[in-house]
């Protein structure tokens, strides 16, 4: 059954897709809180208590709308694939559907944009890592203005602090992993990318060479 290849990989990139999305919607309603509600956390160093605003002046954010593109994008295009793989299941000895060519190049399309998404949110997170805050340089009620951060390292190095509340404390480092959970993510959704894409395209092949009609079927 050629169709069955199709339709669970497509069944695959959905799943994961829509898992990380709900991973990166995750960051987004937390970030949301801590600036809206929270607002600042209370650091308490030796002989000096600073209210840390919760984000620094300089955060990146895109890699960020970039995964959660790569998500949105992954879920619908495994639903359309779902969809002309149960199309397909009966089809033999015709020529190629329309529906497995626009498959075909969508599935094109999401390979080069998970891997862009991968290649830039990895590239962000790396030159960001292993930043500190500076006690000479944290001001109370002012937002930290050194170095550029993503939210994943800027509240790993919030971690790193000596926080006066402790449930502020494991919030964040619930979320951190969460951060870090959806960023290695992209990298099974572009396999999956990869995957489906090779499957559509044996498979459009194969329908090609099984039939001598040069032109596509009526199929829509």
């Amino acid at each position: 059954m050629a169709f069955l290849p199709i339709f669970l990989s497509s069944a695959l990139l959905s799943a994961l897709s829509i898992s990380n999305l709900g991973l990166i919607s995750s960051m987004v309603g937390f970030l949301h809180k801590q600036k809206d509600d929270i607002g600042t956390y209370q650091i308490n160093w030796p002989g000096n208590t600073v209210q840390l605003v919760v984000e620094p002046q300089h955060l990146w954010v895109d890699q960020g709308h970039t995964s959660n593109g790569v998500a949105g994008y992954g879920f619908f295009l495994g639903l359309f694939g779902l969809y002309v793989a149960w199309r397909q299941r009966k089809r033999q000895g015709r020529a190629p559907s329309k529906t497995l060519l626009a498959l075909f190049i969508l599935q094109l399309l999401a390979v080069l944009f998970t891997l862009s998404a991968l290649i830039f949110v990895f590239v962000v997170t790396n030159q960001t890592k292993g930043q500190h805050i500076s006690e000479s340089i944290a001001r109370s009620n002012i937002a930290y203005p050194a170095d550029k951060w993503t939210p994943e390292t800027w509240f790993t190095a919030v971690l790193e602090l000596p926080m006066d509340d402790h449930h502020h404390h494991d919030n964040i480092h619930s979320k951190v992993v969460n951060m870090r959970a959806w960023r290695w993510m992209l990298i099974p959704i572009f396999l999956t990318d990869i995957l489906a894409f090779g499957f559509t395209t044996a498979e459009l092949a194969r329908q090609r060479k099984g039939t001598k009609q040069p032109e596509y079927s009526a199929e829509k």
